[in-house]
């Protein structure tokens, strides 16, 4: 009689895939869901430019290029292209026709720290330092300035022989990023040229050293990392897609697949708002409260240490009448983001409008003005301290706020109500 041998099965383990391959799968999907989309919806000119984006995204230029026409021959006013575009005319080396690109995303209204600085690098290769110059003070005088636009903006000053301004914006660009290596060199080449041999010789010493801490970077760079920018960076790139294709569907009243790509956005880039946010509003505009509610309570619960989830589940729970449960969550917000003024600001708004806690919201609004101390947040502090019935600092904040914003009516109305002597208690 044979013998029969009973062994147990040994499991089969998949192996996580690599950051490489995961970099690969992801930008895939994001072709799949332009060919998807087109074949949806073959009219709408932001279909082609979204597939031409994800095209791009692949390595695959020609076919990036081809779409992104497509998409300005239905809509010659869709800037993000034109953008794209130039972008891909600038890595093939030709600057003339990424300037006029940029030109265009300008003309149509996108005007954004990369379009600028695309157009400030192609007009310098092209020679035009003035307009360089001119391109690049733009970019530089935007609301959120980037250590990028600082940076070229020196070089440009460097190019028009500009050497004092060359090196202010050096200097702005590394207070802003103070490890951007090619900043120091900057200086170092501006101060030689000020005949500054001491702050050069710094400068050139700090380059080095960040020269070095780059070239170590390079060469450790795990084989596993996607060969364009990592993991992280793809993803980001493809949220964006994900989030044009749910505006696309949306447009077209398919609320479910926007709701899930808007997701799809949040998840793959974590810390960013503008998903969050378009999702809170996807979520009010059908008025489905509880729908928001449950989705951000999951998006939470999957990411408990994001505190982007457990902000905006604190104001859906607003909006159903829990603020004990708010309040959790805007304190959760704070322990996870001690740096981020809107968990401060959001349970400072709580106590204010329920009347209670006065003293604990006017020490919120404070700490909301020191992370961040814009005119809004000047004028949220003068309403807090008003409250509390402190005038005195109320009409410091409000001041402080006109400081910044002169021109806004609402600052200047406020100030004249806390200017007008207090009414007789009777």
């Amino acid at each position: 009689m044979a013998h029969i041998s009973f062994a147990a099965e040994t499991p089969t383990i998949t192996a996580p895939p690599s950051p490489q391959a995961e970099s690969v799968a992801t930008k895939n999907n994001a072709v799949d869901l332009g060919l998807k989309i087109i074949a949806d919806y073959p009219a709408d000119a932001l279909s082609y430019a979204l597939l031409g984006s994800a095209y791009y995204n692949t390595g695959q230029a020609d076919e990036a290029v081809k779409y992104l026409r497509k998409c300005l021959e239905l809509n010659p006013a869709q800037a993000d292209a034109y953008q794209v575009l130039a972008l891909i005319a600038y890595e093939k080396g030709k600057p003339e026709e990424a300037a006029s690109l940029c030109h265009e995303a300008i003309k149509h209204g996108l005007i954004s720290p990369e379009v600028l600085n695309r157009l400030g690098r192609s007009l310098m290769d092209l020679g035009q330092t003035d307009e360089a110059v001119k391109t690049l003070q733009q970019a530089v005088a935007l609301p959120r300035t980037t250590s990028e636009s600082c940076y070229l903006l020196g070089q440009a000053c460097l190019q028009s022989g500009d050497f004092a301004a060359a090196k202010q914006s050096f200097l702005r660009a590394i207070t802003l990023t103070p490890d951007h290596t090619q900043a120091f060199f900057g200086l170092f080449n501006a101060c030689n040229r000020l005949h500054q041999p001491e702050e050069a010789a710094r400068y050139r010493e700090q380059f080095q050293k960040l020269e070095a801490i780059d070239r170590k970077a390079l060469s450790e760079r795990s084989a596993e990392e996607d060969s364009l920018a990592g993991l992280p960076q793809v993803k980001r790139m493809v949220a964006r897609t994900f989030f044009g294709a749910a505006q696309v569907y949306a447009s077209h009243g398919q609320t479910n697949q926007s709701s899930e790509l808007l997701q799809k956005s949040a998840n793959l880039d974590p810390d960013n708002t503008t998903y969050r946010f378009a999702l809170e509003k996807h979520f009010l505009q059908l008025k489905d409260i509880n729908g928001g509610f449950q989705v951000f309570s999951k998006m939470a619960e999957a990411e408990p240490k994001n505190p982007l989830n457990t902000y905006f589940l604190g104001r859906f729970q607003l909006r159903l009448q829990h603020p004990d449960e708010a309040e959790k969550s805007f304190i959760k917000v704070q322990d996870l983001a001690p740096n981020w003024f809107e968990g401060y600001r959001a349970l400072a708004e709580l106590y204010l409008k329920a009347n209670q806690k006065l003293p604990q919201a006017l020490r919120l609004a404070r700490m909301v003005v020191e992370l961040e101390p814009t005119a809004p947040h000047f004028f949220f502090l003068a309403v807090a301290s008003e409250k509390n019935h402190d005038r005195p600092s109320a009409l410091k904040a409000i001041k402080q706020a006109l400081e910044r914003n002169p021109n806004e009516p609402k600052y200047q109305q406020f100030l004249q109500f806390l200017e007008k002597p207090p009414e007789p208690s009777k």
